[in-house]
Parts: structure tokens; sequence; C-alpha cells
């Protein structure tokens, strides 16, 4: 192992384990790995400080008592992950909040180091996974590339984050979410205020004090431009994100997905409500579940806000290709007091996510219905729109550009789903 940790300021990992984040949203399990043990707790800390203000993120440390993690304990229980392993202590029991964090828990190594074959190895940690999937919450693992049963661990897992490392040689077939490069360590040059030996005479003394005002104006300059160096240790500037993304992007981006059907353009239906913009996924799917069944094509988009960390989540209504039909399911929502007075508008929002398609047959609307109702069973925001063909296609999700997309089919692929960006035709049912 490296320690460039040791010479690296560790709030420069936790920056860059902050941008990463974006890399893990839609994600609920990921092993965080690097050359670096210490490196790698500070990114998994900067991750979980980042997400944890949208769900509930739990850092577990397969290392044992690694600096950076022990250092979010505020009690002296040495019990935690190996001793959960060993006496069947369930993972709550070992868990502890981070003391000034909202979302925020740490599950520390244990009595004994937990980095074991037997462990890292259990088929445990695939029902742990599942249950943080099917709470929309993060578990990230801190482990050492090198540690036996990392294969199989990761395999349980939905991906990993590598720290300093551009591959893993222990799990070749792991899907990676994010590279993190170490941040480059740059050395001052040093500076000899010895002068040569020689013999003072009365015409050298100016040229002494000379120098002695020009080395303490040397010195100034290096003091000036190291304090703010120590003042903003741990600002997120030094590491990057290999994303695929120019570095000015400041945090990585997924893909860019690119519309399945072009030729059907001029052909989609662009306009919905948009009924509620929330910085939850409750609150949103709170109102989608209130109003459903009185909103044609109701849906909920997760949609990026910038270039920022953050993320709307945005309840949709309808699939118009007339703007006026549109305005006028406002006003009957309005009027009906499912949609305030001052809250709705009317959006263009062309795209959608296409997760299925059911071919024209007999009983189609039961059999739309039910397989809506089938994709909303499993927490996904689908609705249907039958086409001209009296074939239908299952959507999730309404979006303004094809860049809003990409986080809402991240989450779609972590549910299983094979998600295609398309611009959105046909009617509600």
């Amino acid at each position: 192992m490296t320690s460039t940790a040791a010479r690296v300021p560790g709030g420069a990992y936790e920056g860059s384990g902050r941008r990463a984040a974006a890399a893990v949203r839609g994600y609920s399990s990921v092993v965080i790995t690097s050359d670096d043990l210490d490196a790698a707790g500070h990114v998994a800390i900067g991750i979980a400080l980042a997400e944890s203000a949208y769900r509930l993120v739990m850092i577990g440390d397969l290392v044992g008592d690694l600096a950076p993690l022990q250092r979010l304990m505020t009690d002296d229980d040495p019990h935690g992950i190996y001793d959960s392993f060993a006496f069947g202590t369930s993972f709550k029991k070992v868990a502890r909040t981070v003391e000034g964090t909202k979302n925020f828990f740490f599950m520390p190594g244990g009595t004994d180091s937990p980095a074991t074959e037997e462990i890292l190895s259990n088929g445990r940690w695939r029902r742990f996974a599942s249950e943080f999937a099917s709470s929309d919450e993060l578990l990230l693992l801190v482990v050492g590339a090198s540690a036996p049963g990392l294969d199989r661990l990761i395999a349980q897992l939905d991906g990993v984050v590598l720290v300093g490392i551009p591959s893993l040689s222990a799990a070749p077939k792991a899907v990676v979410l994010a590279r993190i490069a170490h941040p480059p360590v740059i050395t001052p040059p040093k500076i000899d205020l010895a002068p040569p030996p020689r013999r003072w005479t009365g015409g050298m003394l100016g040229a002494a004090a000379a120098a002695l005002i020009a080395i303490g104006a040397v010195a100034g300059v290096l003091i000036g431009s190291r304090a703010p160096e120590r003042a903003t240790e741990s600002v997120p500037a030094l590491a990057a994100v290999d994303s695929g993304v120019p570095d000015s992007a400041s945090r990585p981006r997924p893909p860019v997905l690119q519309p399945s059907n072009p030729g059907d353009s001029l052909m989609a239906t662009p306009f919905s409500i948009e009924i509620l913009s929330s910085n939850t996924a409750e609150a949103a799917n709170f109102e989608l579940q209130r109003h459903r069944s009185v909103m044609p094509g109701a849906t909920v988009s997760l949609v990026p806000v910038g270039d920022t960390e953050a993320a709307w989540y945005k309840v949709y209504a309808g699939a118009f290709a007339d703007s006026a039909d549109a305005n006028r399911l406002l006003v009957s929502l309005r009027r009906r007091r499912i949609v305030s007075n001052s809250a709705g508008s009317v959006v263009r929002a062309p795209f959608a996510l296409l997760v299925d398609s059911i071919p024209s047959q007999g009983g189609m609307r039961s059999r739309t219905s039910e397989m809506v109702q089938s994709l909303i069973e499993r927490s996904v925001p689908a609705y249907a729109l039958m086409q001209r063909d009296g074939s239908a296609r299952v959507y999730a999700g309404a979006f303004q550009s094809a860049e809003q997309s990409a986080l809402a089919a991240t989450d779609l692929r972590v549910k299983g789903l094979l998600p295609l960006l398309a611009y959105r035709t046909g009617r509600t049912p």
C-alpha cells in the first residue's frame, strides 16, 4: 500500500468523494477500494456526506480500525462487523450514528479484523444489500484492493469505486462506477539559506543586508502562499474523477442517452403538467400515490439540478400533442382542488424512458393496466400510452431534455430494467 493519504490532506479525498457521489446515485451498495486505505476511507466519508442529504447512508469498515473511519466513532464500544459474523449480532446493533449529521451511520470493523475471506465472501452481504436497495438507501463498504474474497463480495453488490488505481485485478469483471485519481503531491523547492563561507569586508555589508531582505521577501511569499493552503485544507480541489468529461465539469456525470426513435420526434406528445417539484422522493411519491387515479399518465422524474449534486423529484401528469389540451387538464385538476390555483404548470417534456411495450391484442386495457401495476409495485413510476396501431408503450418519467434522463435511467437499471430514451408517442388510455 502507498502512503499518499499521509502526504495529501484528507479533505482533498473527501472533496473527490463528494463529486463522485453523483456517480453512485441510483445505486444502493458500493465497494470503495484503493492501494491507499486511508484515501479510500476519506472518499467514503465524502460520498456519505453528499448522499446523506437525500437518503440514509451507512459506511462499513471492512479493513478494521481504519483511521479516517475510526474518527467517526464517539464511543469506546469495540464491537463491529467482525462480531456480527462471529457471534450473530445484527448489523443494526453494531451501527453508530455519526454525530452532527443526518442519515449518516457507521459500522466499525470490530474486535478483530473483518478482512477475511470467510466474511467478505459471505452470502449475507447480498441480503443486506437487497435491504438497502428496497429502502432506497446506500451501503458503502471500504475494503483493501488485495483483500481475500473481494471478488465475491463485489459480485453481491452494485459496483465499485476505485481510488488511485485504474483497474482491479482481484475482480476484473466488477462494474466500476467511478475512478478517483490520487491528488498530485507538490513538493516546494528547497531554499539553502546558509551563505557560503567567506570573509566579511566592510564593502560586503550592504550586499549581505540586501540578501537578508531578499530572503525575508522570499520567506514572506512562501508563508503567504502556504497559509491559505492550511486554512482551506479540506476544500475539495485536487482529485479528479474519471467520468469521461473534461476536468472542468467539477463532478462525474452519467453518460447522456440518445433517443432510440429519432424518427418519431414529429409525432411526439411533448406537453405535460408539472404538478410538484420536490427535493425528496418521499414527498413526490406521496403526491403521486394520492392522486394517481385521477391524473392520467402520472409519473415521477428524477432530474439533476444543473451541475450540482442535487436532484429534484418532479411529478408530471398527462401526455399531449397540444399545449391547449394540457392546459385544459390543469384547469380541471385545479377545479377539483387536486392542484392548488398557484401550483401546476404546462411544460414541454418530449422525452421519456421506454421500459416495455405490449403488441396489439385482445383485452389491451386490462393487459396494459396489469403491466403498469406490476412495475409500480417495483417502485417504477410507470405509465402507458396507446399507439396508433393499437399497441401500447410503457414509459417512466418525462424529461425536457435528454441530459435530464441520465439519473433516472441509472435508477431503473438498478431495479433490473433496461430503459431506452425515447420521444414519447401515443395517448393516455
